[in-house]
C-alpha cells in the first residue's frame, strides 16, 4: 500500500545554489537528454524505493523520465525520475507544495506525494552514467488535457476559481528556492533585451521592443507594490486537466516545474494569455476566467489595471525566448515554437482594443457576487 503525505511542508529542504536564468552562454535546461531510463529499471526503482509492481508504460516528458504505474489493486502512481540537470533545490520546492497543498486544501486536485520504504519523500539514485536523480512517486491524477479538449461555456469562469483556489492555498508556503530567477517569470522581462536579436521579423522585433521599454518605464516600477507570493505560475492549457473532451469542469493541475514567488498577477496574467479568443470578442474567455478567479480571491484595483499589459508581457516573453531558443537549438525548433501563432494573435488582439478598453472589460467582470469555491 502506498503511503502518502498529508501533513504541512516539514521535510528540511534540500538547498544547493540559487537558479539563474537561462542566458547566453548557460545551460538550458530543456536542452539536456531526459533520463535514459528502461521500462525495466523504472520497475526495479518502483519495487526497491516504494514495494509497489504492477503494468508499466512511459509518458512523454519534456526534460524528465516519467511512468505511469498501474498496481493489481486498480491504484494508479507516477513515477518521476528527474533530469539530473535540474536544481536540486527547485525539485525540492515542487516536492514540499504538493505536501503542503494537501494540508492547504485537501481538495484541490493536484498530485500527492507517497512515501518511500524509508518514509522519504523522494530519494536520489545514481545510474551506471554517473547522473544522480532524484526520484518521487507522485499519484496519478486522471483526466483530458485541456489542450486537447473543446471548452463549454462555464469552463473558464470554473477555471479562474480553481486558481484562485490554488493561490490562496499557496499563500502560506514559502522555499528558499522560490527567490530563483526565472525568464518565464514576468517580472523579469528585462532581461529578454539580449534575446531580441534572434527574432527575425523586423517589425515584431520592433513591436517587441516597444513593450519592453513600456515595461522598464511604466510596468517594472509598479510590481513591487502588488500582491506577491509563490505562485503556479504555468497554468496553461497542457498543465491541466478537465473531465472529458467536451470539457465542463477542470479536474487537476499538474506540472509545478515553474513556480516561482511573483505578483499573484503575473500568475493570473500567465494564466489569461491561453485563453484570447477568436473572433470580435478577444477577452470573452479571459473575462470569465478573471471573474471567476476574483469570486475566490477578488482582485485589487491595481492588478486590474496591470493585467492587459501582463498578459502583453507574457506574450513578448513567448516570442522571443521562443526565438531565441529556436535559434540556438534548430532541431528542436518546431515543438520551441509551437505557441508563436497563438502567442502572436494574443499580441495583436490586444493591440487592436481602444486604449484602456481592456481593463474597463477585467474591471466590470470583476463587479459579480463572490463566491465559495473551497
Amino acid at each position: 500500500m502506498m503511503r502518502r503525505y498529508d501533513m504541512g511542508a516539514g521535510l528540511p529542504p534540500i538547498i544547493d545554489r540559487p537558479v539563474l536564468a537561462v542566458q547566453p552562454g548557460e545551460a538550458d535546461l530543456l536542452a539536456q537528454d531526459a533520463p535514459a531510463i528502461t521500462l525495466r529499471r523504472a520497475a526495479e526503482l518502483a519495487r526497491d524505493l516504494y514495494g509497489i509492481a504492477g503494468g508499466i508504460r512511459p509518458l512523454s516528458a519534456e526534460k524528465d523520465a516519467n511512468f505511469h504505474i498501474r498496481l493489481t489493486g486498480g491504484e494508479e502512481a507516477l513515477l518521476k525520475i528527474t533530469n539530473a540537470a535540474e536544481d536540486r533545490a527547485v525539485t525540492d520546492m515542487q516536492t514540499q507544495v504538493l505536501i503542503h497543498l494537501a494540508t492547504a486544501d485537501p481538495s484541490l486536485p493536484v498530485p500527492r506525494v507517497h512515501a518511500t520504504l524509508s518514509s522519504g519523500a523522494s530519494t536520489v539514485v545514481t545510474e551506471r552514467s554517473g547522473k544522480a536523480h532524484v526520484v518521487r512517486l507522485l499519484s496519478y491524477l486522471p483526466g483530458t488535457i485541456l489542450a486537447g479538449a473543446s471548452a463549454a461555456p462555464a469552463l473558464h469562469g470554473e477555471l479562474g476559481a480553481l486558481l484562485g483556489r490554488l493561490t490562496l492555498a499557496m499563500r502560506g508556503f514559502f522555499h528558499p528556492a522560490a527567490g530563483h530567477v526565472l525568464q518565464w517569470d514576468i517580472k523579469q522581462a528585462h532581461r529578454l533585451r539580449p534575446m531580441l536579436d534572434a527574432v527575425a521579423d523586423s517589425a515584431l522585433r520592433a513591436r517587441l521592443t516597444g513593450v519592453l521599454d513600456r515595461f522598464d518605464a511604466e510596468i517594472a516600477p509598479r510590481l513591487p507594490h502588488l500582491r506577491a507570493q509563490v505562485v503556479h505560475n504555468d497554468f496553461n492549457p497542457h498543465n491541466l486537466l478537465v473531465d472529458g473532451p467536451q470539457a465542463t469542469r477542470p479536474v487537476g493541475i499538474i506540472d509545478f516545474g515553474d513556480m516561482v514567488h511573483t505578483p499573484i498577477a503575473c500568475d493570473l496574467a500567465v494564466a489569461c494569455s491561453y485563453q484570447i479568443a477568436k473572433g470580435p470578442d478577444p477577452l470573452a474567455h479571459i473575462a470569465r476566467m478573471v471573474g471567476g478567479y476574483g469570486s475566490v480571491m477578488p482582485l485589487e484595483e491595481e492588478e486590474i489595471a496591470l493585467l492587459p499589459d501582463l498578459i502583453r508581457l507574457r506574450h513578448v516573453t513567448t516570442l522571443t525566448l521562443g526565438a531565441w531558443r529556436a535559434r540556438r537549438y534548430p532541431e528542436n525548433a518546431a515543438y520551441i515554437l509551437r505557441n508563436t501563432d497563438a502567442s502572436r494573435h494574443g499580441l495583436d488582439a490586444l493591440d487592436a482594443m481602444a486604449p484602456g478598453a481592456a481593463v474597463d472589460t477585467l474591471r466590470a467582470c470583476m463587479k459579480g457576487p463572490r463566491h465559495d469555491h473551497g
